[in-house]
C-alpha cells in the first residue's frame, strides 16, 4: 500500500511539472520597470576651490550600478534606485565622523524636500528624531536611505509600506529619463558641519523580465 501511495505522489508531481513547463513556454513573462541612476556630482560646502572631485563608476559588482566618491575625510560608494539609496562609507581620517540625519534632506525630481529616514529606524518611528551615526577613524558605515514621506501605514494590510520614489509603471517611468534627485548629508567633524550635496540622474529606464518565484509560476 505504501508503494502505491509513493507512485501516486510521484505521478502527481510529474503532472504538475509538465503543466508548469507548458505554461512557461507559452505564457508572457512578467516585466518590471528598472531605473539606471548615476551619481553625477558631489558638492562639499566647505570646498571653496570650486573644483569638486567627480564621482566615478564602481565595477566591483557586475549586477549593480554603483558610484564612488572620496575626499580627504572619507570614501563613499553609492547605489540608487526607485527604492532608495544605498550608502557605504569609510572614514579615512583620524577623527570621528558623524552623519546628522535629522538635518539631511532628499530633494525629489521636482526639487521638493523630504525628511530622510534610514533603515536603522523603525517605520513606525519615522516621525521621531533620529540619532546621528558616528563612524570612528578607519571605521565603516553601511546604510540604506529613504524618504520618510514615502512611508505610509496601509489601512488594508495594517503595516507600514515603502512607496517607490519613482513610478513603477513603464509608460509613466520613461518620462523620468534625465530627471535629477539630490541627497544632502550634513557631515560633522570636530563640531563643524559640512553639507555634502549628492546629485543623482536617471540615465536610463528599461523593462526586465521577472523570474517566477516557484515551480508553479506564481
Amino acid at each position: 500500500m505504501k508503494q502505491i501511495h509513493v507512485l501516486i505522489l510521484a505521478a502527481v508531481i510529474l503532472m504538475l511539472l509538465a503543466a508548469c513547463t507548458t505554461n512557461t513556454g507559452t505564457a508572457t513573462p512578467k516585466m518590471a520597470t528598472k531605473y539606471d541612476i548615476a551619481l553625477t556630482k558631489v558638492v562639499r560646502s566647505a570646498d571653496t576651490s570650486g573644483r569638486n572631485k567627480a564621482p566615478v563608476a564602481d565595477s566591483t559588482l557586475v549586477n549593480k550600478l554603483r558610484y564612488r566618491y572620496e575626499d580627504d575625510m572619507m570614501r563613499t560608494i553609492w547605489s540608487a534606485s526607485e527604492n532608495g539609496f544605498e550608502l557605504t562609507l569609510y572614514n579615512a581620517s583620524e577623527k570621528n565622523i558623524a552623519i546628522n540625519w535629522e538635518q539631511g534632506l532628499y530633494l525629489d525630481y521636482d526639487n521638493i524636500g523630504h525628511r530622510l529616514i534610514i533603515s536603522a529606524t523603525k517605520d513606525s518611528e519615522k516621525e521621531k528624531p533620529q540619532a546621528a551615526s558616528v563612524i570612528p577613524p578607519r571605521g565603516n558605515l553601511v546604510e540604506t536611505i529613504f524618504s520618510a514621506d514615502h512611508i505610509s501605514l496601509s489601512s488594508m494590510l495594517g503595516i507600514y509600506v515603502h512607496n517607490p520614489l519613482l513610478p513603477t509603471d513603464y509608460a509613466s517611468a520613461v518620462r523620468y529619463k534625465g530627471k535629477e534627485m539630490k541627497v544632502i548629508l550634513p557631515v560633522v567633524v570636530d563640531g563643524v558641519s559640512q553639507n555634502y550635496e549628492h546629485t543623482f540622474k536617471v540615465i536610463n529606464v528599461r523593462q526586465v523580465a521577472v523570474k517566477s518565484s516557484s515551480i508553479f509560476g506564481l
